[in-house]
């Protein structure tokens, strides 16, 4: 996962053969704050989601996803500015 911060997203890759994905953006400090992002299958290994809405602060992000067989995530934490 890669935040970028001066386009407001956060980039990953994904195996051409995901079925399932979601990115979940939980506030540090703050756990009443929580965004659930699905992530729709495509052709792409690139994924990207804007964090736009995200309010600034310290920010604790899951990627989820499932390829049919298995369960992965990764986990990443990334300040909003």
């Amino acid at each position: 996962m890669t935040f970028e911060p001066a386009q407001n997203q956060l980039a990953f890759v994904l195996p051409v053969s995901f079925r399932k994905a979601e990115v979940i953006f939980q506030k540090r400090f703050d756990h009443s704050e929580e965004v659930h992002l699905v992530v729709q299958p495509n052709q792409r290994p690139r994924q990207v989601v804007s964090t736009q809405q995200l309010s600034s602060g310290l920010w604790h992000v899951i990627l989820d996803w499932w390829d049919g067989k298995r369960h992965y995530w990764a986990e990443k934490d990334i300040l909003i500015h």
